[in-house]
């Protein structure tokens, strides 16, 4: 695996450290490294690792820098073959995040900070999985910045036991104290906050020596801090002691630690590296510091920004030797237990692998119901690719109920542009929520240019989908095939130039135990002994012209009475109307559950019928998924390219000058291509599926 890991300099840092610790762990293991940088004082200890490092001014904010660095870096992920982009900040968090969509690869980011919650700052959640170094981070994350729970990873840092020795500091009374505090020049690190504990330990009359290590000398804040020992008489008493590489001789140097932070820390390295050299420890109570101490046990916790407290736990630790013996000893067995640069390196590997091994898939089947079963075959074929994946449907509200129980996906989301996501505002925020699902392969099976643009607007890094215009929102475009296709021949094309394997054209429906109930309840009056027919004489209202007369379906329907068959009569809600105009037609009238089914106990009724006659809708291929044989009538559509692949009877067309026309009005008003459908030759068809022998006289003469 190729690792590039981003971020604004090798300075002597947290951070910075941390990076050149993954580097060591992942070159032990095999992996090459890649780090992109403006470069700085640990560019040759990366290099004496194996690493490589790039110098680009990943440091600087202003926009021409961040846009020059973006081809740059997506060049380096193509040419240098990176498999996975990591960013440690937000600059560089931008510049990976376009170059990885770009170059089209999996972007990973580590947020190191509770930052505010600034549109600079959005990015670093943008990562296809977010790495936060506490359980304090990770959930501020997902409060401050709607990070979904699922795309969190919580890595604590790890600390290098050889390097970091255990070196127990000897017991017994001492001339001086030594307390460290290690850390950048800042406010929020309290330092002001030791120096007046510290002199408050001097007017007690402790020996104590603050040793301050991370300033730069001539620094406006060591100027500040210095002015301010000054006036509290503590001269004497602090110690300067500069930048320094050699951490792990430092803290042996010191008798104990204090982290005095006033703002949440992310983390808190030096706690860690304290306790794995066996140092008692004494922290804020604030952010991860307060995970990371154990009060009492592993070292002391106490308010931030109170010198009089810190000042009291500092002496407690002093004047109690056994104390501090069992701080030491149980803050070195938990960095075994949980803090080693090994069990950070394999966790952080981990997560790596999840980006590569399990994609986050959204498949795009926005159209009518019927297309939706349709679908079916290729959502198990995606699966049946890829096994660990997180896919998701992206459907219409009326065919969730199709893919709600669908095995293959790990979620259905449903996209409603005429009701709740109605409007530029409402599609925006529901775009916020897609983008916040980080797909990294969008295979739509929709097929239109606004699929094309949510997917793109949606930040989906791979888009696969058949070419039409406004072509560049995919970067994985196939062209139309040039023959005619079934629907899900159709399908498997894509899928077979996307890469993926086809698994069969066996449509599936998964309906509940409840709505096989439903369905028996529903027929319990029907004689077992005759024959059980489903008609559906509606269908899509928008699409009237694909209906057979309804004076023929009455005339079909006695026909078929008189011939001792039971009739049910199918549809939807909005078809109440047309049942009740179709059932006054017939005598007597056929048993109606217009309205009275969802979509699942349709199926089941379906299922439980000998017979299914209908037009081309979603019932026709709800017939073909449970596997009811069926009279299919078409008019203004292909049955080539809509009939269901598993269909099961006989499909009656009329070939006219002007069908197939796709078209919902009828441009010669005769609606030829339905009117010259006899009711005598649905009949015959219908008895010739059910084995009559009188249909095959009649074919005869």
């Amino acid at each position: 695996m190729h690792i590039l890991q981003l971020l604004p300099s090798l300075e002597v840092g947290g951070v910075e450290r941390g990076v050149l610790d993954l580097a060591k762990g992942f070159i032990a293991r095999g992996h090459r490294v890649t780090v992109v940088s403006s470069g700085g004082a640990l560019v040759p200890s990366l290099l004496q690792l194996g690493a490589q490092h790039v110098e680009l001014p990943l440091h600087a904010k202003s926009p021409a820098a961040i846009r020059y660095c973006m081809p740059e870096v997506a060049q380096l992920i193509r040419e240098q073959g990176v498999d996975i982009v990591h960013a440690r900040s937000r600059v560089p968090a931008w510049i990976g995040w376009a170059a990885a969509r770009w170059a089209q690869r999996p972007f990973v980011t580590t947020a190191h900070g509770f930052y505010k919650s600034h549109p600079a700052s959005r990015v670093m959640v943008w990562g296809r999985l977010v790495i936060a170094p506490s359980e304090a981070l990770g959930r501020y994350l997902i409060e401050r910045f709607r990070l979904p729970r699922e795309r969190l990873r919580v890595i604590p840092r790890g600390v290098d036991v050889e390097a970091f020795a255990y070196h127990p500091a000897p017991e017994g009374p001492r001339s001086r104290w030594r307390i460290g505090l290690i850390g950048r020049l800042s406010r929020i690190k309290g330092h002001e906050v030791a120096l007046r504990a510290c002199e408050r330990l001097v007017r007690k009359g402790l020996p104590v020596q603050l040793c301050i290590a991370g300033d730069v000398p001539g620094s406006p804040a060591r100027a500040a801090l210095e002015s301010l020992a000054g006036s509290l008489g503590l001269q004497e008493h602090v110690e300067w002691c500069g930048i320094r590489q050699d951490v792990p001789a430092l803290i042996a140097s010191m008798d104990l630690m204090i982290v005095p932070s006033t703002y949440p820390e992310s983390f808190g390295r030096s706690v860690v590296e304290a306790h794995a050299v066996g140092r008692p420890v004494i922290a804020s109570r604030i952010g991860a510091l307060a995970e990371l101490i154990r009060d009492g046990e592993t070292g002391l916790l106490v308010p931030p920004n109170d010198p009089h407290v810190l000042a009291e736990a500092i002496g407690r630790l002093i004047l109690d030797e056994p104390l501090r013996q069992r701080c030491v000893q149980a803050g070195r067995a938990r960095v075994e237990a949980d803090w080693t640069l090994d069990r950070m390196v394999e966790r952080t590997l981990a997560v790596y692998d999840e980006c590569l091994t399990k994609p986050r898939i959204a498949v795009w089947k926005l159209s009518a119901l019927g297309d939706v079963v349709l679908s079916t075959p290729s959502l198990r074929a995606i699966r049946r690719q890829f096994p660990q994946a997180h896919i998701s449907a992206i459907v219409g509200r009326a065919a969730y109920e199709v893919v709600a129980r669908c095995p293959y996906l790990n979620n259905a989301i449903i996209y409603d542009p005429k009701r709740k996501d109605r409007g530029i505002r409402r599609q925006w925020s529901w775009l916020r929520r897609l983008r916040r699902e980080a797909f990294d392969l969008s295979i739509d099976l929709q097929n239109s240019r606004r699929t094309h643009l949510l997917a793109w607007l949606a930040g989906i890094p791979v888009r696969a989908g058949y070419r039409r215009k406004f072509g560049w929102l995919l970067n994985r475009a196939v062209r139309l095939p040039r023959v005619v296709l079934a629907p899900v021949a159709h399908q498997h094309y894509l899928l077979q130039q996307a890469g993926i394997r086809p698994d069969g054209d066996a449509l599936e429906l998964w309906p509940s135990a409840l709505d096989e109930e439903r369905a028996g309840q529903l027929l319990g009056g029907v004689d077992p002994q005759r024959p059980l027919i489903a008609v559906q004489p509606g269908g899509s209202g928008r699409w009237r012209t694909k209906r057979w007369p309804l004076a023929r379906w009455a005339s079909l329907c006695q026909l078929l009475a008189q011939r001792g068959m039971t009739v049910v009569v199918t549809g939807g809600p909005e078809e109440t109307a047309l049942g009740e105009s179709l059932r006054s037609m017939v005598q007597p009238a056929p048993l109606s559950l217009i309205g009275q089914t969802s979509l699942m106990e349709l199926a089941c009724v379906i299922k439980r019928c000998q017979l299914f006659l209908g037009h081309d809708s979603l019932a026709l291929h709800l017939a073909a998924a449970v596997g009811t044989p069926a009279v299919a009538l078409f008019g203004p559509t292909d049955p080539r390219r809509h009939l269901p692949p598993t269909f099961m009877g006989q499909v009656i067309k009329k070939d006219v000058f002007c069908s197939p026309c796709y078209s919902p009005r009828c441009c010669t008003i005769t609606h030829a291509c339905m009117q010259r459908i006899s009711v005598e030759e649905v009949c015959r068809a219908a008895l010739a599926l059910l084995g009559e022998p009188e249909a095959h006289a009649s074919a005869a003469s």
